[in-house]
């Protein structure tokens, strides 16, 4: 895959610009205890740095599932519809991949990193459980390679407990896994090559990246503060000016002036 096409698909999943702003207003407003109070021992913009970048990383984690999507589909695999269908309460269960080749199913369950609590540990294998009980109910015929799969190989926090969880699991004719870093494209046709590809384009994104300031705009007095503010729905704006004791404190911390909220109130008066 060329850099760039890389780039894009890791890129379009984190916002960026106007926006990300706008998003970091709506979220401010749908929780604003997390953004003020006297516990809180940043500043309100240190606040917002810190929650930009939480979700990029998050973020991050769907930009990978479209990537090795695509990487699959380059080396030949048959990309499958990712929700599976319900499980037995009824509830709709997804893959982070699902493909065939040479009729084996092939079901992955990953994550950029093993570094989850006891309760979300258990929940994940009870998950991976579910879907490879619904897919082997759906393809009897088909043999099942089911791997869970951690990105960044540079933690293992869980690791013997999911090899033990794996061990413990026996559904005939399927195979389980357990994966860190490039091991997952061990089982794939000529993945090698792709993994080394994949680490040589992040190193290339890193250098690109090492400069990168994350910039809040003053969205209290500033013209791009003021856009992000204006690309704010009805509902957002109207929670925001409502006058309710939870938002004048979030008015207080981040539009001490109030000017871009005067001028925006203004031209939206019709509305309100």
């Amino acid at each position: 895959m060329e850099y760039l096409k890389f780039k894009s698909i890791i890129t379009k999943n984190i916002k960026t610009g106007l926006n990300r702003y706008t998003e970091l207003i709506e979220t401010m407003i749908d929780s604003p205890e997390r953004f003020t109070g006297i516990f809180r021992l940043t500043n309100i913009k240190n606040k917002v740095i810190q929650n930009v970048t939480q979700s990029n990383e998050i973020k991050l984690g769907d930009a990978f599932e479209d990537l090795v999507t695509e990487y699959l589909s380059y080396l030949g695999y048959e990309n499958k519809p990712k929700t599976l269908g319900r499980d037995t309460n009824g509830d709709e269960l997804r893959a982070d991949q699902f493909f065939l080749k040479n009729e084996v199913i092939y079901l992955v369950e990953q994550k950029i990193r093993d570094d989850h609590d006891s309760t979300k540990k258990r929940g994940q294998v009870s998950n991976f459980v579910k879907k490879i009980h619904l897919l082997k109910s759906k393809f009897p015929r088909y043999h099942l390679n089911a791997s869970m799969w951690f990105i960044d190989d540079g933690f293992n926090k869980n690791k013997s407990f999911y090899l033990n969880e794996i061990a413990n699991i026996n559904i005939p004719n399927t195979k389980l896994n357990l994966f860190y870093g490039g091991e997952f494209f061990n089982i794939l046709y000529d993945g090698k090559e792709t993994w080394n590809e994949i680490i040589n384009h992040l190193k290339k994104m890193k250098i690109e990246n090492d400069n990168e300031m994350i910039l809040i705009p003053d969205f209290d007095t500033s013209e791009l503060g003021y856009e992000s503010l204006k690309a704010l729905s009805k509902s957002y704006f109207r929670k925001l000016i409502s006058g309710d004791l939870k938002y004048k404190v979030l008015i207080e911390e981040f539009f001490p002036t109030r000017k871009n909220l005067i001028r925006l109130t203004k031209e939206r008066e019709a509305e309100l």
